[in-house]
């Protein structure tokens, strides 16, 4: 907090000062020697708390200056001090709103007590405005938050923004996601508002969506450079990438003018984040993406057709390769759309499948799923990879010898039972995929994968209880039950009875 002393005696400020020190006031002093001094000193700094003036002074007098200050800084607490005790002066210092009157010579302990009082209210006017503040910036942040998640008018909520100084009709508007891994903007806050204000030239607006995604509303008056954009984009990469943000993603939405296309363009970004991998990190700027899809849609068709003919002719490791080339231009892109390539990924699954004849609407169910809910471009791939190891090892054997993986699917259980694992970690360890294991052994032996390998399981847990006195915790990290009360209930669902029901009755 600051103090500013008018007085127009030397003396007089520094026996204040003194007062001041004595007590501890945690204040910092700022000095005028006359009303217009003072007055000019609150023009150019907008920090100073309290003014304690004297009342006769040259060029402008206490009264005059306090009355000054409750007219242009209303939050500045008053206290005048004065050698004269008419009431005529008490009644003007009333009317400026002074806090109080203290007469010449002062007294200590009554200059002690005012200025306890006073500081209190200054804290309390500061706890005030803080929570009014606060207050305002959520009101702010939820209507901004609106405009994006809510089927209400936009033209009603962008009225009521003006009333927080942001006007967004009849500008120019770009949209800005920005995405991370981790939940940056939850942890470093503070950071990225610094980040965002260094590197943003134009008039912006932040929304918090999650802890992880963010958007920015520019807009401007004037149409909005694209040279300027990408420039402080590149910059906000730049420092996002040095700081604690996992895998930051950009996306650059086109500019629009007015509120009318608003909607639209809210879609428009959605869908492009909707529509690109999860792995992807860089900047992506949507109209430079809709210009190079456009451009490159014949190229992908042709390279479509070309797997297509190697799978035709059997020439798995012609699939393979050709594959990696599309993966990788992929990769490259970064923008390209993942719902396009995991459907034509899932119609080179069922073109392998159909060409060797194991076609089945199970198995292709299961592909796709693990196709579908993958959210890494190179795992999608893996998947076509896998599929033809398995086509590759059947075309080796005059007949697929099913009975055999089924027989290395059981070793892995009998093997691995006692540690986290369940179907993808299985086909792992027999090299397919997941959905070929589960197919597969479903079909030899009449059971669920899962279901086989419960039972397994609590085979195992009923026999340590029959046979052993290891604690019934330990029975349950020894069948690959960290979580002690699920395994208590499955033992239950099993068997009727709790596992210490169990070893009771035996």
């Amino acid at each position: 907090m600051k103090i500013l002393l008018v007085d127009d005696e030397r003396t007089e400020r520094e026996g204040i000062r003194f007062l001041i020190e004595k007590f501890q006031f945690e204040l910092e002093v700022a000095e005028a020697a006359n009303g217009k001094l003072a007055m000019e000193y609150l023009q150019k700094y907008q920090d100073v708390d309290i003014l304690l003036t004297d009342v006769k002074m040259p060029y402008m007098d206490g009264l005059q200056l306090a009355k000054y200050a409750k007219e242009n800084r209303p939050d500045v607490i008053i206290i005048i001090f004065s050698a004269y005790s008419e009431f005529d002066y008490a009644k003007k210092a009333c009317e400026v709103s002074a806090v109080n009157y203290l007469l010449k010579p002062i007294e200590v302990e009554e200059f002690k007590q005012v200025m306890e009082h006073v500081i209190a209210l200054c804290r309390q006017k500061k706890q005030w405005k803080e929570q009014k503040e606060n207050l305002l910036v959520a009101d702010k942040k939820l209507l901004l938050y609106r405009l994006f998640n809510t089927k209400e008018s936009v033209t009603e909520i962008v009225e009521k923004l003006k009333e927080y100084k942001i006007n967004l009709e009849n500008k120019y508007i770009c949209f800005v996601s920005i995405e991370t891994r981790n939940n940056y903007f939850e942890l470093c806050e503070e950071e990225f508002e610094k980040i965002l204000k260094r590197n943003m030239k134009l008039p912006y607006e932040q929304i918090d969506f999650y802890p992880n995604q963010i958007y920015v509303i520019i807009y401007s008056r004037e149409p909005i450079e694209e040279r300027k954009v990408e420039n402080s984009i590149r910059l906000l990469y730049a420092d996002l990438t040095e700081e604690k943000a996992e895998m930051p993603s950009i996306i650059v939405g086109t500019t629009f003018f007015g509120i009318k296309e608003f909607s639209g363009r809210v879609k428009e970004m959605e869908d492009v984040r909707n529509d690109t991998f999860s792995y992807f990190s860089g900047v992506i700027y949507i109209a430079q993406k809709v210009a190079r899809d456009t451009g490159t849609l014949e190229e992908t068709m042709q390279m479509k057709d070309s797997i297509f003919r190697s799978i035709e002719d059997e020439n798995m490791p012609a699939v393979e390769e050709q594959l990696l080339v599309y993966l990788k231009r992929l990769e490259n892109e970064k923008a390209s759309s993942a719902f396009y390539a995991k459907y034509l990924i899932l119609d080179i699954v069922k073109a392998i499948y159909q060409k060797y004849g194991i076609y089945n609407e199970s198995l292709i169910m299961q592909t796709a799923d693990e196709i579908m809910n993958s959210h890494d471009l190179w795992k999608v791939g893996e998947v076509v990879s896998k599929v033809i190891r398995e086509i590759t090892v059947s075309q080796k054997q005059s007949l697929p010898d099913t009975s055999l993986t089924v027989s290395e699917i059981k070793k892995v259980i009998k093997n691995e039972y006692m540690h986290d694992i369940g179907l993808e970690e299985i086909a792992e360890k027999v090299c397919l995929t997941a959905s070929y294991v589960s197919f597969i052994f479903k079909k030899e032996t009449g059971y669920n994968l899962v279901k086989y390998l419960t039972d397994y399981r609590m085979k195992k847990a009923k026999e340590l209880l029959e046979e052993s006195n290891w604690k019934i915790v330990d029975i349950g990290k020894a069948c690959g039950y960290t979580n002690q009360p699920y395994f208590n209930k499955l033992f239950k669902n099993y068997y009727g009875v709790t596992p210490k029901q169990y070893r009771e009755q035996k």
